[in-house]
């Protein structure tokens, strides 16, 4: 049976941040932020004002134009760094990272990111107490 602490939202999750490796087939580490009010709040009001010339109506928001809303947000709100390499061996920065997921040309990266803070959302007290050995 569950108890509560194994119910809540890990606080160094929300607050400071952990790294997280979305994906076993990308050399990537992403240093983020769960997904909180705050976010919730920025897309939900980023994605009414785009809307004013769609009627006001956000569903009715290009796929394009929601995902650019939706990753820039998530740069904004969630994400701090990263720990990734281009074909070269070289560090990506976290801006040119950035610059790569806002791009409609890197969908695995976009996708790598959200997944990172997805996990980062799910990480609850219990698994921050079984990682650091408490």
């Amino acid at each position: 049976m569950a108890n509560l602490k194994s119910l809540k939202r890990s606080e160094k999750a929300t607050t400071e941040g952990v790294w997280k490796r979305p994906s076993l087939d990308i050399d990537l580490e992403v240093l983020c932020r769960a997904r909180g009010d705050s976010f919730h709040d920025k897309q939900a009001s980023r994605q009414r004002k785009a809307a004013v010339s769609f009627g006001g109506d956000a569903e009715k928001l290009p796929v394009a134009m929601k995902r650019k809303i939706n990753t820039r947000t998530l740069i904004d709100e969630c994400l701090i760094d990263v720990k990734f390499n281009d074909d070269d061996g070289n560090p990506v920065s976290f801006e040119e990272f950035c610059e790569l997921i806002l791009s409609s040309d890197y969908p695995d990266l976009t996708t790598a990111a959200f997944t990172a803070v997805e996990m980062a959302t799910s990480d609850r007290e219990t698994d921050t107490e079984e990682a650091s050995g408490n």
